[in-house]
């Protein structure tokens, strides 16, 4: 085999990581209703939905609108349903069940500049 073959799979080896690693950060980080930590893995401009009006906004203004729903949402616990892949797009779908209700979470990234960036995060009511 070829070193450049090699150098692929290393290389896609590496991706792979930063995905599997992306999500698991992203699943901790919503179990723990932990802003700060979900904002470090998000876009320079990410998308919102809260109860479905969706907005844009800076990493920065989205690390203090995640941390308000964190306040009057407590974590009871965050579970990750499905993810998924395509090409340089990662997906996951997870259920969010809070002191004051549950919501399906789904969050969507693109690799980009060596990781992979939030660019959205949807947060739908279950049972309103």
């Amino acid at each position: 085999m070829s070193l450049w073959l090699v150098g692929l799979g290393w290389v896609g080896m590496l991706m792979a990581q930063g995905a599997e690693q992306t999500l698991q950060l992203m699943e901790s980080a919503l179990r723990r209703g932990d802003a700060v930590q979900v904002a470090r893995l998000l876009a320079p401009q990410v998308e919102i939905f809260l109860s479905g009006s969706p907005r844009i906004y800076s990493s920065m203004q989205a690390r203090y609108v995640l941390q308000e729903f964190f306040r009057q949402n407590p974590p009871r616990t965050f579970t990750l349903l499905h993810k998924g892949r395509s090409e340089n797009i990662l997906y996951a779908i997870g259920s969010y069940i809070s002191t004051e209700g549950r919501w399906d979470v789904s969050f969507f990234t693109r690799f980009h500049q060596g990781r992979y960036l939030v660019e959205q995060i949807r947060f739908e009511p279950v049972g309103e």
